[in-house]
């Protein structure tokens, strides 16, 4: 367990589809040793994340893998390390495929998902379930997704500069901070103003 995450909100990014392209191919073809390694990377997200770090925010991957395959994580390590090396491996997170990303956070993390816990992903039902569960989501939209206007919440493209990109997960995360000092203090503008 990272001790950064355990004492910071941090701001998470899946790697399938979001850090990396999504190919919709046989789910017999994903599992073979070096498919992950084939894929080819979102590299304004990617940069997106590493100018996050320069500032100061905590950023890890919070991602699926198939954990006793033997091949899957060394994989997918395997292409970070290529791609993404500014995301420390003690940062990379992974849960089992096929299961809700939330019912692992404790055990991974060692706390509750915070409001400003940011879950950025392409998948609107992990995002939607993360939000349920305290947590903040941003979608990434790309041109393997985002097609039927599902989500409603935060979202960039993939395409989006990466400096426009870090901004916006930038100030998502201070209105989500600012939200969870709103409920800890009590204290509102409106409030204050009208006494």
């Amino acid at each position: 367990m990272n001790e950064i995450f355990l004492k910071r909100p941090a701001v998470f990014f899946d790697q399938d589809g979001t850090l990396s392209e999504w190919r919709w191919i046989d789910i017999e073809y994903v599992k073979k040793e070096g498919y992950f390694k084939s894929v080819n990377p979102h590299a304004n997200v990617i940069d997106s994340s590493r100018i996050l770090k320069m500032w100061g925010i905590p950023v890890g991957t919070y991602g699926a893998a198939w954990l006793h395959d033997g091949h899957s994580v060394r994989d997918k390590n395997w292409w970070m390390d290529r791609y993404a090396p500014h995301i420390d491996i003690e940062n990379r997170i992974y849960v089992p495929c096929g299961s809700e990303k939330v019912e692992y956070f404790y055990e991974m993390v060692g706390r509750d998902i915070t409001k400003a816990d940011i879950l950025i992903d392409d998948n609107s039902d992990v995002l939607r379930s993360w939000e349920i569960n305290g947590g903040t989501g941003i979608k990434v939209r790309t041109s393997e997704n985002g097609q039927y206007g599902t989500w409603r919440g935060f979202s960039f493209r993939a395409t989006d500069d990466a400096g426009t990109i870090a901004s916006y997960i930038s100030y998502v995360r201070r209105i989500a901070i600012s939200s969870m000092e709103l409920i800890v203090t009590g204290y509102t503008p409106a409030v204050s103003l009208l006494a």
